[in-house]
């Protein structure tokens, strides 16, 4: 077999790395310390065992995982044996579940234990060839016990780059999830955009990764931070105590988290001023971030936040990085910041046609990390990739004269009152509530009106829980900063919003939950 390069299949990439760490940590996860050269031979000896199982080029081999050690290079070892990697994450429910895996064409699923009950049900619903947990399981056999005995790959052993395949969930309706598909061009920007990430790093750099590894987020975090030297900090599942301890004694350089993250460790007691001085760079995204959340986390870690504007679609698109994080332009924490390399932007009418700078539009984007499509779905994939590898991203955001970009709303959460040609900006009211020093978060919605109007709707969750804002006063300052046409016609006052597996405030489910009370 001749030898692969790193341009064939990116996991050599990856494997020359954790082998050139030699005895140095390359993963922390609790009391856990592996290091660089034991973490090299695992993934080649989970490669060994795959391709024992029968796992062929772009066979689909699923996992379903809490963030582990096994769980990080498992997705290096399918990758290497040349399988068609599917991220089954834990959030949608079982039937859900059910779906993504028989669309997925899966042939071998490996579990985590924890996920014992529920890989039972699915694999009594869903034709499965394979089932293997990842530890001891009374559902499957353990593949850390059959992988033990498997004599490791070589590197020269590695699957041509062109039968990689990655299938992220990104919801859809029931029982016809979407799965994003990715090839090896995906993998091929992360080897490029890791020499940004190793420039300026300080000795023994240290990533913190919190969020879940079969996200885009935690996936992308583990590759950059390999290939860029740095040790990776794994956390089993996120606790702002946890990671604030994690961050001090293990020295964390560079971490990522989603908003929502963010805000439980500004709102932890033990996130004080001054109290991490080793890192440099927090990574967050997700969902948008309150300026005055941002505000505050300056205040907290210093000059580090950089944010990242992606999506399981498109990849990076753009980002804000710490120096553009300017408290004395405060416009400058409103925005998404600037296309990442090698990406295109335009912003669109209705009638897909672009838009002059400081008007608003829909944001399209183009770039070498755009998906494939949607895994065995043209039309969906139709609606939202054109010919010219432009996708449509749903989003609606305006561009400056030095082109930043600023996200105004989802396309689907704009509110449309009918009383004027103008609409609603459910963002813009968002940021204006979550700035009151008596809300600690806060999201509007349209509810039905009459004539197939919306009415502006603000849920609440105030700081202090036995006492909520003054409703009559805070609707006169809404109207004051943002316009007659921002004036909630209701609010509501609950204890907590829900969210999306990544973070975002899952405005589908509050009005669904809203309209349910209604009637």
């Amino acid at each position: 077999m001749n030898k692969v390069t790193a341009h064939d299949n990116y996991t050599v990439s990856v494997l020359h790395r954790l082998s050139a760490r030699g005895e140095r940590e390359a993963i922390v996860a609790g009391a856990r310390r592996i290091s660089g050269t034991e973490a090299a031979r695992t993934v080649l000896r989970f490669a060994a065992a795959l391709r024992g199982r029968g796992v062929a080029d772009g066979d689909g081999v699923a996992l379903f995982v809490e963030n582990s050690p096994e769980a990080l290079l498992l997705q290096l070892a399918v990758h290497f044996a040349g399988g068609r990697l599917v991220f089954v994450p834990p959030e949608p429910g079982n039937r859900e579940l059910e779906a993504l895996v028989r669309r997925a064409d899966v042939k071998v699923l490996l579990f985590d234990p924890v996920f014992e009950d529920r890989t039972r049900r699915i694999a009594g619903q869903a034709a499965i060839p394979h089932l293997f947990s990842i530890g001891a399981s009374s559902v499957a056999a353990d593949f850390l016990t059959a992988a033990s005995g498997r004599a490791p790959l070589s590197l020269n052993e590695a699957a041509d780059g062109r039968h990689l395949a990655t299938l992220l969930y990104t919801g859809g309706t029931t029982g016809l999830p979407k799965l994003v598909v990715h090839r090896s061009g995906y993998y091929d920007g992360y080897l490029r955009t890791s020499h940004a990430c190793a420039d300026g790093a300080p000795a023994d750099p240290a990533m913190l990764i919190g969020t879940l590894v079969t996200h885009t987020s935690g996936h992308a975090a583990f590759l950059t931070g390999v290939l860029s030297g740095h040790t990776i900090v794994l956390l089993r599942t996120f606790d702002a105590g946890t990671a604030l301890s994690v961050m001090d004694s293990e020295h964390v350089t560079r971490m990522m988290v989603v908003t929502p993250m963010l805000y439980e460790l500004l709102d932890h007691p033990d996130c004080l001023s001054g109290r991490f001085p080793a890192l440099t760079t927090l990574l967050y995204g997700g969902a948008a971030a309150s300026p005055a959340r941002l505000r505050q986390a300056m205040e907290r870690f210093g000059p580090v936040l950089h944010q990242i504007y992606a999506a399981s679609e498109s990849g990076l698109v753009t980002e804000l990085t710490p120096a553009e994080h300017d408290v004395r332009r405060p416009a400058s924490l409103t925005s998404c910041g600037r296309p990442g390399p090698g990406v295109e932007v335009e912003l669109r009418d209705a009638d897909g046609k672009p838009v002059p700078v400081g008007r608003i539009g829909e944001l399209y984007v183009r770039s070498p990390t755009v998906m494939e499509g949607y895994w065995n779905d043209p039309e969906r994939t139709a609606e939202v990739l054109d010919d010219e590898g432009w996708f449509r991203s749903g989003d609606i955001a305006r561009r400056d004269e030095s082109g930043y970009l600023y996200l105004v709303d989802r396309a689907r959460d704009i509110i449309v009152t009918g009383r004027t040609a103008d609409n609603v900006y459910s963002r813009l009211l968002d940021d204006f509530l979550t700035a009151h020093p008596a809300v600690k978060d806060a999201a509007a919605i349209g509810l039905p009106g009459d004539d197939d109007k919306e009415t502006v709707h603000v849920v609440l969750v105030p700081r202090d829980p036995a006492g909520a804002p003054d409703l009559v006063r805070l609707t006169r300052g809404i109207v004051d900063a943002l316009g007659d046409l921002y004036a909630p016609a209701s609010y509501s006052i609950t204890d907590s919003l829900p969210r999306t597996a990544v973070g975002k405030t899952d405005k589908r489910a509050l009005r669904a939950s809203l309209l349910t009370a209604r009637t």
